[in-house]
């Protein structure tokens, strides 16, 4: 049996697929630079914060390599077969579905800082969020299941349905997420909480605004594709970037902690270093300087506690977490 034709508009059914598959890597390679900076700076976070971190990590690292062998499947072993570029393969499970998990696992974590921050008064509001997430991902839930029954990318009115449902459910949950978290952060800042708190609050709600609206820009985007395009396999970019912002989201709001620190001047962890020390003294070879607690900061004497007692010498030494070895 003979392949069927290549299209004129091939390029209009290959290109979302692609570009989409592409953004998605760039953005797991943000996210494991995220990953990293938070394993190494805040190895003392609760349990449950971790696990929920590195759960996350794990599920978008599934996702990825699922979505290279859509790749392979698509552009490789299907190379010039129209047969193989219009069957969805795996991506029913890639991108809606686990996109759907990660958006809901976030949009949890930050309904759980609004309950938080309200000093637990406003569960009407939580409870909406939480209502509109899981109606959008079981939207996402049943039209990945759809899709994948039929072996064919879902069109006209249900796919319509579907993705309106789940986008726009999405998008809501983050406009209400971003819109409660300035108002309550906003109702701290006014009852004066030191120059360090103003300090936090500013970062903290700026990165808010800007982590919500691309979320939400790129849902918005989703559903005009949606709308005015609903026979176009267009919207298939823009859906296969938003697990990974959201994945992105929750690691930056973590991560935002070190800017926060370091504003009130606290030791942030570094890499190990290795510096000289100017001393009179003979040390033993292999002998150890033991310190309670590291520090970041190294004192220097004045020159007239060395000089006229003795020849001073340089000694390299290489400080490590928790002592430094000579």
């Amino acid at each position: 049996m003979s392949n069927p034709p290549i299209p004129p508009n091939v390029a209009e059914i290959a290109a979302p697929m692609l570009l989409g598959a592409l953004w998605n890597w760039t953005l797991y390679g943000v996210l494991v630079v995220q990953f990293y900076v938070y394993s190494y700076n805040f190895p003392g976070d609760r349990t449950l914060v971790k696990l929920l971190v590195y759960s996350v990590f794990l599920v978008e690292t599934l996702q990825t390599a699922l979505t290279g062998a859509d790749l392979y499947y698509w552009f490789v072993s299907g190379f010039g077969n129209m047969d193989h570029l219009a069957a969805p393969y795996e991506s029913p499970f890639d991108v809606p579905i686990i996109g759907a998990i990660v958006a809901l696992i976030v949009e949890f974590f930050f309904v759980y800082r609004i309950w938080v921050l309200s000093r637990r008064s406003s569960w009407f509001l939580c409870l909406l969020i939480c209502l509109l997430s899981i109606v959008a991902a079981g939207a996402a839930f049943y039209g990945g299941i759809y899709t994948h029954v039929r072996k064919k990318f879902a069109s006209g009115r249900m796919l319509k349905v579907l993705a309106l449902t789940w986008v726009s459910g999405n998008a809501s949950a983050d406009i209400l997420i971003a819109g409660s978290l300035l108002v309550y952060l906003g109702r701290r800042r006014r009852e004066g909480c030191g120059q360090f708190s103003e300090h936090a609050l500013s970062k903290v709600v700026r990165l808010i605004i800007e982590t919500n609206v691309l979320t939400t820009t790129v849902g918005i985007v989703t559903l005009l594709t949606v709308a005015v395009f609903p026979d176009k396999p267009w919207f298939t970019c823009p859906t296969a970037v938003l697990g990974k912002l959201y994945s992105n989201t929750l690691l930056v709001s973590l991560n935002n902690r070190i800017s926060i620190r370091e504003g009130r001047g606290a030791v942030v962890r570094s890499p190990p270093l290795t510096f000289a020390l100017t001393t009179n003294s003979q040390p033993e070879p292999g002998s150890k300087i033991e310190f309670e607690k590291p520090s970041a900061t190294l004192v220097a004497g004045s020159s007239e506690d060395c000089t006229g007692r003795g020849t001073s010498r340089t000694i390299d030494i290489c400080v490590t977490r928790d002592q430094v070895v000579v």
